[in-house]
């Protein structure tokens, strides 16, 4: 008897790796775990379904599933155990929480509650009305609630309009459920999904790509990369009329760059009436990416925001509020923070949630900037600053040469830039320091509005809400199931100083996650973790203090006459570029010829 090959669609990241867990502890089975929720895992389930015996999904995205592809799905259950965990999470933050889903979950939930008789709100919607959770969503934030225990649906909605979700996340027991009742139903029917998968297979076996449409336009079966499939269907829509008058036609169309060849086949055998196209890609060239320089669109920028952890944190719904405000506020904005305090994850909200959200946004990285892409930036008709109405975000500004920086305002103010684009900067504001002199400059001559990134360590206050949530997220991502944290652990997160902020924060929160097999993070293992992240500061500080050069401190005596002040400065930057007499003119702005006469004065 062959294995049972099964498709884990995952709506959440964590699913995955409990998926792939579990199926170890599974000799007669080969499981293949993929990420997707709703509509994402919809077309996993449509690309790869032929491959496999059976489908294991969860809640709605099962049940999506279930309706489009031929292969049996099972839905993994939601078990008591699941939603206590999630409320006791939400406990541990400390604000006002309620749970919204499907009745599938707010019907446990109820239970649970006059079981325990404990008082929880409850909100639920229906299958047939699962788009109304965005209203809910809005009504609970105006009746107060901070947190809110959800599955995927309402989760991002949630963390856009500033209420924190804890998603419901399956138990180990739920999923080894799940696939137990899958293996069984195909031990039942192992003839009859063998012959289908036969058929499936001898028509994938093709180099060609399939499409089917009945005379309606309605799409019945499609072996197109699931991403243009849809696209590609609008498309042959148009031709449906002529395709419909003779029994063959061939054409081409061009859809996102590419040409396709296009051949199609009127077929009304039986009952039904449809039209084959049989599809054949064509190559086009495609614009290359430079160096430095990357574009996002509204999506992947929100996305940018969603999965991180600033999403999670109380600063958040300030920044979320903030940006419904300055919606169509023109002004560049001056993101200002110390290391590791999420400037780019602003910024990408402040674009998604404005007006120009729908031109794309441009993302210049000052500190990945070699000359080749600089004369690009500033000289070349196809740069970004030549466009009108989108969104231009330079970030990390003081990498720029200050020579640069200068240039860059001129350019800016020169043509309008600022005008004719809505224009984001970030700056690295030094530990300690005041916001850096270029941030001033930048936001004084454009008339900019200044965003400040606060370090953590001024939000101590809100680090034991920020931690119970991210736990939950790294629950997701890595399949395990942590609670939280015990008193000491809050109490020594507390006290630490975030050298990196908001990156160390993570960085220590995964480990704890990751080496805990208890329901609560202890102080002893928060107590390691900091020590080896006291040890790497140490080493570094200790490095970068070896590596300095002794020619860097560096200070001009103002007594002596100005040729003499020249020639000192000639020299050090000489020294700074090892005696490379050609790279030291070029950074001085000199001919070679003047900074030998300087060095033999």
């Amino acid at each position: 008897m062959r294995k049972v090959r099964i498709l884990g669609i995952a709506p959440y990241r964590g699913l995955v790796h409990l998926m792939n867990q579990c199926a170890a502890h599974y000799p007669d089975i080969e499981l293949n775990a993929m990420l997707g929720n709703m509509e994402e895992g919809l077309a996993l389930a449509k690309k790869y379904y032929s491959g496999y015996d059976m489908i294991i999904s969860r809640a709605n995205t099962a049940s999506m599933i279930s309706q489009a592809v031929p292969v049996p799905v099972v839905d993994i259950g939601i078990d008591y155990y699941d939603v206590l965990r999630c409320i006791k999470i939400a406990e541990n933050t400390g604000t006002k929480f309620a749970i919204l889903g499907f009745h599938s979950l707010t019907d446990i939930a109820k239970n649970l509650c006059d079981l325990l008789k404990i008082k929880i709100d409850i909100f639920s919607f229906s299958i047939n009305n699962w788009s109304d959770s965005g209203s809910l969503l809005d009504r609970m934030k105006e009746q107060g609630y901070e947190t809110v225990i959800c599955d995927m649906i309402p989760y991002e909605y949630a963390k856009l309009i500033g209420i924190t979700p804890i998603l419901l996340t399956s138990s180990v027991e739920s999923l080894k459920s799940a696939i137990n009742h899958a293996v069984d139903s195909w031990s039942k029917h192992e003839k009859l999904y063998d012959s289908f998968s036969m058929l499936e297979n001898l028509v994938r076996s093709s180099s060609n790509r399939y499409l089917i449409l009945d005379i309606e336009g309605k799409n019945l079966y499609s072996t197109l990369v699931e991403e243009t499939a849809e696209e590609m269907a609008q498309q042959l829509r148009k031709e449906l009329t002529r395709c419909r008058s003779g029994k063959q036609r061939s054409f081409f169309v061009t859809l996102g760059g590419q040409m396709y060849s296009v051949r199609s086949q009127r077929s009304d055998t039986g009952d039904m009436d449809y039209v084959i196209f049989r599809v054949m890609p064509s190559k086009i060239p495609m614009a290359y990416s430079k160096y430095g320089i990357t574009i996002l669109d509204k999506e992947r920028a929100l996305q940018n925001f969603l999965e991180s952890f600033y999403s999670n944190t109380e600063r958040a719904r300030e920044i979320v509020a903030s940006t419904e405000m300055m919606s169509a506020n023109a002004s560049p904005l001056m993101i200002t923070g110390e290391v590791g305090t999420g400037k780019d994850r602003v910024a990408c909200i402040y674009y998604a949630k404005s007006a120009w959200r729908d031109s794309p946004l441009y993302v210049v990285n000052c500190s990945l900037l070699n000359d080749k892409t600089w004369e690009f930036l500033i000289n070349h008709y196809n740069s970004p600053f030549t466009d009108n109405g989108n969104t231009i975000y330079i970030c990390n500004l003081e990498s720029l040469s200050q020579a640069r920086q200068k240039r860059l305002l001129s350019i800016i103010l020169d043509t309008n830039l600022h005008v004719r684009n809505r224009l984001i900067f970030s700056c690295t504001q030094p530990r300690g320091k005041g916001v850096p002199h270029t941030a001033l400059e930048y936001t004084n001559m454009l008339g900019g509005i200044h965003v400040a990134a606060k370090p953590l360590r001024e939000q101590r206050e809100d680090l034991s809400s920020s931690a119970a949530i991210y736990i939950d997220t790294l629950n997701q991502e890595l399949g395990r199931q942590a609670v939280g944290l015990d008193e000491d652990a809050v109490r020594m997160l507390k006290k630490y100083d975030y050298p990196c902020n908001i990156t160390q924060f993570k960085r220590i929160l995964k480990k704890a996650v990751l080496e805990t097999e208890q329901a609560y993070i202890s102080g002893e293992t928060i107590e390691r973790i900091l020590k080896e992240e006291g040890e790497f500061f140490v080493e570094t500080a200790d490095k970068q203090k070896a590596e300095k050069p002794a020619s860097q401190d560096f200070s001009l005596n103002l007594e002596q006459s100005l040729d003499s002040m020249n020639r000192e400065i000639v020299l050090h930057v000489l020294n700074l570029c090892g005696g490379n007499q050609t790279a030291a003119a070029k950074k001085l702005g000199i001919s070679r010829t003047t900074l030998w006469r300087y060095v033999n004065r």
